[in-house]
């Protein structure tokens, strides 16, 4: 149990509408603080009120953040998990740079399946050639290893991860039932994840419907060791209750799909030609493939249960990362193989991200310019950012309880902490995007973890 319920009153839904009622409150009296500045006279003074619109680029999102949030309820019913006979392969994509966490995710695979023993299962490792392939353990009858050759290359030039997918998909031996979890190196299972995606699996199986299936990620792993960055990326989850819930609640990835914790059966993937996108598509190859699944008729579905991630542990990483998804995302938008009804909201939203830098810059003047804003833009302007605060205030929440932090005032703590700091998570996000606008990065950048 991770929450309490009365109804259709949970902890989970209270906690937003404090979330939101304070982040209100606090705009109200920030309001009657801060002076409310002369009326614009000038053309320039017009034009610079005018342009707080753009602090309201968060609304349309933030809206459809709040909706799929609202409708979700932690799950009450993943103990009842039915064994099943269909193999799970967990199949975990690295360039072998970070060997040691590889190590460890294939160790947590095989504690947390020996723990929660509901399925068959495989760990495979596809790994690019290299010397670290050694230190990858060869002789345990889970794993299997999958070296892509040096001088392998894709029907349309892929590179990277995509490189990587599209051999494996032609070269893993798993039969077509076998169900596959796409994990980054990172990314280790907990007990809630299997028996939430063995639950998906057996409904899936049952009924015949046969989904790309995706649930929430934490990354409350590293907390003690970098606290600020694991607060930074907490919102993530957050986002996961809500846009992500949002979407696969309505079966349709409009906003695309994590890289990671994708549940797929393999002759489904076969299906939908694999991850193969040339270089428009192996950045984000993840939303290129799930908008090419929409449009072949494969349809989405919410998995219950966590999965772990681990935050980025430097600033500059934590940029790189932003700047690459944000890059992705905008070829997404534009190159993706599909129609244009099919892209149309990832790009909205795409383009919505690209004006937080701009907000943010535009909040950094208007504390200086003393131009009055409308009453009504302020007040949108405030529930914009309430939406915002909401995704991290319910993040905190879910990685303190799978963390074990049940101090009151611990909890109390950190979600201050959380509050004061959102300004600066902001920017950073919003810095991530800028640098992506300025300087594109040339190539798949993998973040230290």
């Amino acid at each position: 149990m991770r929450d309490w319920a009365w109804g259709v009153v949970t902890g989970h839904r209270l906690r937003l509408l404090t979330s939101l009622f304070l982040i209100v409150f606090c705009s109200s009296v920030w309001y009657i603080l801060y002076p409310v500045g002369e009326l614009p006279a000038t053309s320039a003074q017009k034009a610079w009120a005018w342009a707080s619109l753009i602090w309201l680029s968060g609304m349309i999102p933030g809206t459809v953040g709040l909706l799929g949030a609202f409708a979700y309820r932690h799950p009450t019913s993943l103990d009842d998990a039915q064994p099943i006979r269909q193999q799970i392969c967990w199949r975990i994509i690295t360039s072998g740079k970070n060997i040691e966490i590889v190590l460890r995710t294939i160790r947590r695979c095989q504690a947390e399946m020996k723990r929660t023993p509901l399925a068959p299962y495989v760990i495979e490792v596809v790994i690019d050639t290299c010397p670290n392939v050694a230190l990858l353990p060869q002789r345990d009858p889970d794993v299997r290893v999958i070296t892509v050759p040096d001088d392998y290359r894709t029907p349309s030039g892929s590179r990277f991860k995509a490189r990587a997918l599209h051999y494996a998909l032609l070269n893993s031996p798993i039969s077509d039932q076998t169900w596959i979890v796409h994990l980054d190196e990172e990314t280790q299972p907990t007990s809630s994840g299997i028996k939430g995606i063995c639950k998906f699996i057996g409904e899936a199986e049952s009924t015949g419907r046969l989904k790309i299936g995706q649930g929430s990620l934490l990354y409350h792993r590293e907390w003690e060791r970098h606290p600020f960055l694991t607060l930074a990326d907490i919102g993530r989850t957050g986002d996961d209750f809500a846009r992500f819930h949002f979407q696969n609640r309505l079966g349709i990835t409009l906003f695309g799909l994590h890289g990671s914790y994708i549940v797929v059966r393999n002759d489904i993937e076969k299906a939908t030609g694999g991850f193969d996108f040339g270089p428009r598509g192996d950045i984000t190859e993840d939303a290129f493939w799930a908008m090419k699944a929409m449009q072949l008729g494969v349809r989405c579905a919410w998995v219950e249960g966590y999965l772990e991630e681990q935050s980025c542990m430097s600033f500059s990483d934590f940029l790189r990362q932003r700047r690459r998804w944000f890059q992705g995302l905008v070829q997404v938008a534009l190159h993706a193989p599909v129609a244009i009804r099919w892209r149309l909201c990832l790009a909205l939203n795409t383009v919505l991200w690209g004006l937080a830098p701009f907000a943010m810059f535009y909040t950094l003047g208007n504390l200086a310019h003393h131009v009055s804003i409308s009453p009504v833009v302020r007040v949108l302007a405030s529930y914009s950012f309430a939406t915002f605060a909401t995704l991290y205030i319910t993040g905190l929440a879910a990685n303190m309880d799978e963390h074990g932090i049940t101090s009151w005032s611990r909890r109390v703590f950190l979600t201050a902490k959380v509050l004061l700091l959102l300004p600066v998570f902001a920017a950073m996000e919003g810095l991530g995007v800028l640098w992506a606008l300025l300087n594109p990065a040339r190539g798949f950048e993998v973040v230290k973890k």
